[in-house]
């Protein structure tokens, strides 16, 4: 395992500051983008979801009311 040598000012920070700084943990702005990007792609989901759903009740009423126009 790899020993890092940490500069005096960073001996100085706060665990968490330390661990930001080294990219241990995520950051609270990255999180905070991290949920957003989660919302986004749970909306499109969602959305394409509704969209195809439409899509097919719209061609199965079609298809019906063909059906019962020529019987």
């Amino acid at each position: 395992m790899k020993e890092t040598i940490l500069t005096s000012r960073q001996q100085m920070l706060s665990p968490d500051q330390l661990s930001f700084e080294m990219g241990l943990i995520p950051t609270p702005e990255k999180m905070e983008m991290n949920r957003k990007v989660t919302y986004f792609l749970i909306g499109s989901a969602v959305t394409i979801a509704v969209a195809i759903s439409i899509y097919n009740i719209y061609s199965n009423y079609q298809e019906k009311k063909k059906y019962t126009y020529y019987n």
